[in-house]
């Protein structure tokens, strides 16, 4: 009989206010993203330590080499001075399906119900897979109520728990990015801040559009965007090599460089002018994507607009992308954002990247580490 088995474990204990929490990891495809938080007083929290360690050869033969695995978070948890071996890992974006599922609000076992339609969008048998389901819409007056349900293959759940565990560590829980995500826009954003944000997490191959309404995961989806669709473009037009590509974009980036302005050169400007021209079409796709979803949020929160924009992973660090995109979106970031600094301070600063050069990148594992630090989660 399929038991409807959940991702989550126990989540770290909200008494000892001044400790530091789960330590949130995140393997990515030639990164590992590690982060500890400890809670303080009035919604506020401190970054205890952080970690940003780049490996070569790819997840899949760093899962399979044990010892290589220990060896480089073994470092990261030493030379960061993080306390304890308790983490809460990442699921890959890739190895999890995530859907937006509605069943009518009459149904009396709503466990059985999303087993069943799971059951049928899953090639096999169900039993061969780990799920999971957080409420989405469930108003009493609703003919029908939404869930957004994950599935994993339970081999590749496995797979993860044993390479963490092999490892030494001590395996709180697994999580999934958007529900990271979820948590790291509840601490910076309260009220009508909170309505709705849109993340667009940025991969190498594609990304990720996120919608977080208020403290509710509304939206998740995955398009064919990312940095090496733009740098190939790049590289075909200019007849450049890919890290000659590269070069140029971080050098110049999409916008009129500042210091060039000041100095009255054109270098620069025309640089920037020519790569945007080139990437403008990738990112008006992105655009009509997003612009699907923009609708979608409208109709699910009875038209409450998209209240911010947040650019993550590799395209945040292309100088310009974010205000690119923006532009191309015809949107305005309201005034008054909360500043980071506001809600978060940083205790762990001995690193070589700046704060606001490394959030981008560890914003998961920061979703992750602060797994049982919300209240009401």
């Amino acid at each position: 009989m399929t038991i409807l088995q959940k991702f989550r474990g126990k989540t770290a204990s909200r008494a000892q206010a001044s400790a530091p929490g789960l330590i949130g990891l995140d393997i990515g495809t030639d990164r590992i993203h590690l982060c500890q938080i400890r809670p303080l007083e009035h919604g506020r929290y401190s970054i205890y330590a952080k970690s940003s360690i780049e490996y070569p050869g790819g997840r899949e033969k760093l899962l399979e080499s044990p010892k290589k695995l220990k060896r480089v978070i073994g470092n990261a948890l030493r030379q960061k001075k993080f306390k304890g071996k308790r983490v809460v890992a990442l699921m890959p974006w890739e190895d999890v399906k995530i859907m937006l599922l509605t069943y009518k609000s009459n149904v009396n076992d709503v466990d059985a119900e999303v087993v069943r339609m799971l059951a049928d969008r899953t090639e096999g048998s169900i039993e061969d897979y780990v799920i999971d389901y957080v409420p989405v819409r469930a108003n009493p007056g609703d003919e029908e109520h939404m869930v957004v349900a994950t599935i994993s293959a339970r081999e590749k759940v496995n797979r993860l728990l044993n390479a963490l565990i092999g490892c030494g560590l001590e395996v709180d829980s697994l999580d999934i990015a958007p529900t990271a995500l979820r948590r790291v826009v509840s601490a910076l954003y309260t009220g009508h801040a909170a309505d709705n944000v849109l993340l667009i997490h940025t991969y190498r191959e594609e990304s990720y559009l996120t919608v977080i309404s208020g403290r509710r995961l509304l939206f998740n989806q995955s398009v064919a965007f990312g940095e090496n669709l733009l740098l190939e473009r790049i590289s075909a037009e200019l007849d450049i090599s890919l890290e000659s590509a590269r070069a140029l974009v971080r050098d110049h980036g999409l916008e009129k460089q500042s210091l060039a302005r000041a100095i009255g050169a054109d270098t620069d400007n025309d640089v920037s002018g020519t790569l945007l021209e080139i990437v403008k079409p990738c990112f008006l796709d992105l655009v009509n994507e997003i612009n699907r979803v923009l609708v979608f949020t409208a109709a699910e929160t009875h038209g409450v607009p998209v209240s911010r924009v947040c650019l993550l992973g590799s395209l945040a660090h292309w100088p310009g992308a974010q205000a690119v995109l923006m532009s191309l979106l015809d949107l305005e970031q309201p005034d008054g954002q909360t500043e980071f600094n506001q809600v978060f301070q940083d205790e762990n600063d001995d690193t070589r990247i700046p704060w606001e050069g490394l959030f981008s990148d560890i914003s998961i594992a920061m979703g992750l580490a602060l797994r049982g630090q919300l209240p009401n989660e």
